[in-house]
């Protein structure tokens, strides 16, 4: 098989490489972006794949699931950090409302 012939799977491991970047800047949008991209290469890609391009596609598989799990990681943060906000929403509350009825229209103002 020609090496032009495994273009478009090599562009598939740039894309790959490209969201994991993405991913690990937290430029989510961008990511989204390459979505198009990704179709159009996909659509130029014969069925079934041939033999020689499969090492180059397990490294697309490789890259893209580090990019998922990278996702996934920032997700988790996000996740935790708005617990916390909850949890500090909460507690606020809760101070709020066994506070004395004169005090309790001062802290609200101040949250």
């Amino acid at each position: 098989m020609s090496q032009d012939a495994l273009a478009p799977y090599r562009a598939l491991v740039r894309i790959a490489e490209l969201e994991l970047e993405l991913a690990s800047d937290r430029r989510y949008d961008e990511i989204a972006q390459l979505a198009p991209q990704r179709a159009q290469v996909m659509s130029m890609l014969p069925h079934p794949a041939p033999i020689a391009a499969r090492e180059i596609l397990e490294r697309a598989l490789a890259v893209e699931r580090r990019a998922k799990i990278e996702l996934l990681r920032r997700r988790e943060q996000v996740l935790l950090s708005l617990r916390g906000i909850e949890l500090h929403r909460r507690t606020a509350d809760g101070y709020a409302r066994t506070a004395a009825p004169g005090r309790r229209s001062r802290i609200a103002e101040r949250a």
